[in-house]
């Protein structure tokens, strides 16, 4: 990312809104400048539309922006330490507490994703859309000859905690199969050691 546009996300990471007039003043920069680099960053999804803050002073409305949460993934974090931590501390449990673990988070993820549709291809494009959502990439195919539906996944955000916990792939068959709400087989792949997973899904031929 451009450095003028890495100071303004920093900036307001740190004072959490500004206006083009206090950016101007802080980065030594003309306002027209400032507003070129803000327009850029909003187009990237990275800072919000301006918004209006009304005062009880007379003069011009203040324009504030804020920074967006896509743009807090562009900070360091410690997502995989804090997960690894975490489990961790599961596998201290006895079985059935730490199974009784797994499924519960798998359940709470899968919820997220709201009321599914019944109509198996509209089922697999919202499971695809939720998918993307937490961050994997995923296409879906049928057997025309059937009904039966492959699910590929790829790019699975929790690949470096699968190294050292294999149960995070527990974690998302058991929250994909809430999803189906029908069961799934895991033809292809592990996250440990591929980069891509396939699923088979069939549904009853009465739904």
């Amino acid at each position: 990312m451009q450095d003028t546009r890495q100071q303004i996300l920093e900036i307001l990471q740190r004072s959490g809104e500004i206006t083009v007039q206090e950016l101007s003043e802080e980065l030594g920069l003309t306002s027209v400048t400032v507003r070129h680099h803000l327009e850029i960053l909003r187009s990237e999804g990275y800072i919000t539309d301006p918004e209006v803050q009304h005062s009880n002073r007379p003069g011009r409305p203040r324009y504030v922006y804020r920074m967006t949460a896509m743009a807090a993934d562009l900070f360091p974090s410690n997502y995989s330490g804090l997960a690894d931590a975490l489990l961790d501390a599961i596998d201290n449990l006895g079985p059935e507490q730490r199974q009784q673990i797994i499924e519960e988070t798998a359940h709470q993820l899968a919820t997220e994703a709201g009321n599914m549709p019944r109509e198996p291809e509209q089922r697999m494009e919202a499971i695809s859309r939720f998918l993307k959502r937490l961050g994997f990439v995923s296409r879906w195919e049928r057997d025309e000859e059937s009904q039966t539906y492959y699910l590929h996944i790829c790019n699975c955000p929790y690949h470096y905690v699968t190294q050292s916990h294999p149960e995070t792939c527990e974690i998302d068959e058991l929250m994909l199969q809430d999803l189906a709400g029908t069961p799934i087989e895991r033809i292809e792949g592990h996250a440990s050691e591929s980069s891509l997973c396939s699923y088979k899904i069939e549904w009853p031929s009465s739904r």
